[in-house]
Formats: structure tokens, sequence, C-alpha cells
């Protein structure tokens, strides 16, 4: 898994340091594409950008966060990476809005008056610079070519279905603006890396107590996995209908275990405390019983004397 991360890292790295650098990732969620692009980002020591979605976030909203983070990378002059996913998508103008900004670094009629006049007060110096005269179509121009430059979007997106290929037809910079990088399924190597990490930091298997438990275990899940996958493509054969497994998936499975086993550690701590506890009462009882009879052969004399004397 490490050389497999590091290697789309690596490649996220390299789209986003590039001029006009923009990426679209392609895989199913849980593909890791969000947590790699995040790691990209502070490799390039970037700025990252993301959405907060919430109940009442509407369009207004989005164009709100779109101005403040174009108008960071231009007016502040940041590399900033905008990590949008499909599943933020709460209306189609959010994708119009970024082939826009893929094509021309602008989002038509999203500056208010004041935020134009800011940006014609900050680029007058770059233009004059540039040796051009600061009209405000030569102002506009070098900001919007700042943050086309500055701006550095990745797109994740799941290729499964007619709606994927449908925003394609309707968005094409998404294409033709971006660098594609598809997600695949984890090889074996990764599969067992991951699982031995997960399983050996589990309280009592760390130290591998019992020589080849973690070897065992790994291969039980890889197998699990591997089985549950090999179920789904034939799922797809018999029923014609899809059934994922993503590496989400299996990181579940090692989580679940990870906690069956701790369960099941706690019921039998739990049981050998009441067996502990039943034993030491039993114990006890065992020593007041012979003290009891100790005292008795004690008083056996005694006890017989007052019976004569009652007699």
């Amino acid at each position: 898994k490490q050389w497999y991360q590091r290697r789309v890292a690596i490649t996220a790295g390299r789209v986003i340091r590039q001029p006009l650098g923009n990426a679209l990732l392609l895989g199913v969620g849980g593909s890791g594409r969000q947590s790699l692009t995040r790691l990209a980002a502070h490799m390039a020591e970037y700025d990252l950008f993301q959405i907060e979605l919430s109940k009442n976030y509407g369009v207004s909203e989005w164009r709100e966060d779109l101005k403040n983070m174009l108008l960071k990378a231009g007016l502040q002059n940041k590399s900033i990476v905008f990590l949008f996913s499909d599943t933020q998508i709460k209306a189609e103008s959010f994708l119009e809005d970024i082939n826009n900004i893929l094509n021309s670094g602008d989002v038509p009629n999203i500056y208010a008056f004041e935020d134009l006049d800011n940006i014609y007060t900050a680029m007058k110096p770059v233009v004059l610079d540039l040796g051009q005269q600061p009209t405000k179509t030569n102002l506009f121009g070098a900001y919007t070519k700042r943050v086309k430059n500055n701006t550095h979007t990745v797109i994740c997106m799941s290729p499964i279905g007619e709606v994927f290929r449908a925003r394609l037809r309707m968005f094409p910079a998404l294409i033709n603006c971006c660098t594609i990088d598809w997600f695949s399924e984890w090889p074996d190597e990764a599969l067992q890396s991951v699982a031995k990490t997960f399983l050996s930091e589990i309280p009592g298997l760390e130290d591998g107590q019992v020589e080849g438990i973690i070897d065992g275990l790994v291969n039980t899940c890889v197998v699990i996995h591997q089985t549950v996958t090999n179920a789904s493509k034939q799922y797809l054969i018999e029923q014609a209908r899809y059934s994922y497994v993503t590496p989400t998936s299996y990181l579940e499975l090692l989580g679940i275990f990870s906690k069956l086993i701790n369960l099941k550690k706690e019921e039998l701590e739990a049981a050998r405390k009441r067996t502990k506890t039943g034993l030491t009462k039993l114990l006890n009882t065992q020593d007041d019983v012979a003290k009891m009879q100790a005292e008795l052969e004690t008083m056996k004399p005694m006890l017989e004397e007052a019976t004569k004397d009652t007699e």
C-alpha cells in the first residue's frame, strides 16, 4: 500500500505543482482520493480549500466561498488546492462555475463593485511592471491570469453511472483542463501490508506472543476481502447489479475485527475476574469452616460436661 500511496501522492503533487495544474481523480468512494490530495497539498506547501456542506448550504453560500478563494489566490498571490467531490454537488451550477474557473479563472458576476475596486487597486503595480496600460481590462486580465495560475482544482468523481458521462459532456473543461488519474484496487501486497500494520497495533498482538499469529490473521483478512470482491464480480455477472468493494470496506473489516477482539478480551477478563472472585470466596469459606470445626473440637468436652450436668 505504501508504494501505491506514494505513486498516487507523487502524481497528484506533480500535477498541482505545474502551471495551470488541475486533476480529475476517478474512483469509487473510499479509494483515498481526498486523503492523498490533502497529502499532496501539504507536501507542496499549498493552502487547501474545501467547502463545508450544511443543510442550508446553497448557491449563494457556494458563490461566496468561491469568491473568497479566488480573491485569496489573486490578491494575496497564494497557491491554493481547491478540493471538490461529486458528493458535494447540490446544484449543477456548481460544476458550471468550476468549468469557468478551469477555462478562464473567473466566474461571471461573482464580484461586487467594492471587490472589483480592490482588484484594480492591487493589480495596478503588476500591470505597470508588465509595461501595460492600467485599464480595467488589463487589470482584470492580470488578476484572472494570476488566479488561474494559483488555483489548482482537484475534482474527485465516481466514474459510475450515466450522470458522470452526462456531466463530462456538459462541462468539457473537466477533461480538457485536468490531468486524469484512476484509482484502482489495492494489490495483494498492499492488503497484506495494511493488515499487518493494523493488527500489530492491537494490544496483546503487538509482540507476537504466539508464533505466526499475525501472519495467519493477515492472510485471513486478505482472503476474506478477496472472496467478497470475487463474489461481487459474480453477482454482477448473474444479476447485472453492482456491489462495490473499496479499500474503505477493507479498513472497516479490520476495524470490526479489532473491535470484536477487544470485546472478546473484555468478556474473557470479566469472566476471569468472576471466576477468581468465586474461588476466593470458596477458599475463604473453607478456611472459616475449618476454624469453626477446630472451635467445635475445642468446645466438645465442655459441651459434654454441660450435658451431664443438665441430666
